[in-house]
């Protein structure tokens, strides 16, 4: 939680100098996947979002001890961190408030889990997954060795089965959900229709009561923070984790700024806490 009001407080002044000297718009940062930037405020939110981090060597096996391999329902994994040496990992820090985040996603982006794994004892952790259909799944596990920086592992996981027919991922027409009794609402700016790849992005989800039509009182915090925003692009090879931007978030607007590594088709997940409920709303972005 200090981490986060670290950057936002480094972040959000920055920012405003910056859209007050380009709109947010004007400027577009090339390569920032393969040539991430090593300062500054881009090196910042990078960092934060975990658009830069790597898997810095190490290495995360699963296994499913009921079966030979995992199948459609329900599955225990078993999760063993290794370093660059092969040698287990046994220390970990807590990154928002967990010592593990898992994200399975089908490789049709429909299916998205984000769960905790339990450090059981040792290097192995245990998570339970419920996996609604057969398909490869891109498992993304998150940590923070207590010798090294934020890690970010993915692999592939095959969930056994005859596999259905994947339906095309198209951008939204609409850029409003409902669920759960709320009426959520994405916009950003530069507009949804004008995104660039490389470009500085601000994210906006605002939450209302769809009964009432009003926004809601206060959104609450989850994982450590107002929210979180899950993206992937439509081949599973651009990724991206963003955390709320407390300074530009309250009442019923959770904030994100992020930049989309390349031009294409995404699916992004936003990830709040209200009533004690935590909603995940799904939307479809084209990226020019």
């Amino acid at each position: 939680m200090k981490r986060m009001r670290m950057i936002s407080v480094l972040i959000v002044p920055l920012l405003i100098l910056m859209l007050a000297a380009t709109g947010c718009t004007s400027t577009t940062l090339k390569n920032v996947d393969m040539e991430p930037s090593t300062q500054g405020l881009l090196a910042a939110l990078q960092k934060e979002q975990m658009t830069a981090a790597s898997d810095l060597g190490y290495q995360v096996t699963i296994t499913d001890i009921t079966e030979s391999e995992p199948r459609i329902g329900k599955s225990d994994l078993y999760l063993h961190v290794l370093d660059s040496a092969g040698q287990p990992v046994t220390e970990f820090k807590e990154d928002m408030t967990k010592l593990m985040h898992l994200i399975a996603v089908s490789k049709d982006l429909s299916s998205f889990q984000h769960v905790h794994p339990e450090l059981v004892e040792g290097n192995l952790f245990h998570a339970q997954l419920d996996f609604p259909f057969a398909s490869p799944y891109l498992v993304t596990t998150e940590f923070r060795p207590n010798k090294a920086e934020a890690t970010v592992h993915k692999q592939w996981l095959q969930i056994s089965g005859t596999e259905t027919s994947n339906e095309p991922l198209l951008p939204e027409q609409v850029w409003q959900k409902e669920m759960n009794g709320l009426q959520i609402t994405l916009s950003a700016s530069p507009a949804l229709s004008e995104m660039k790849a490389g470009q500085m992005v601000m994210l906006l989800f605002r939450i209302m009561d769809t009964e009432t039509g009003k926004p809601i009182n206060k959104i609450e915090p989850f994982l450590g923070t107002s929210g979180h925003c899950v993206i992937l692009s439509s081949d599973a090879q651009q990724y991206v984790h963003a955390h709320a931007m407390e300074a530009m978030s309250g009442g019923a607007n959770v904030m994100f700024h992020t930049v989309f590594p390349q031009k294409g088709i995404y699916k992004l997940w936003g990830q709040f806490q209200y009533n004690g409920e935590v909603i995940t709303v799904p939307f479809v972005v084209k990226v020019n």
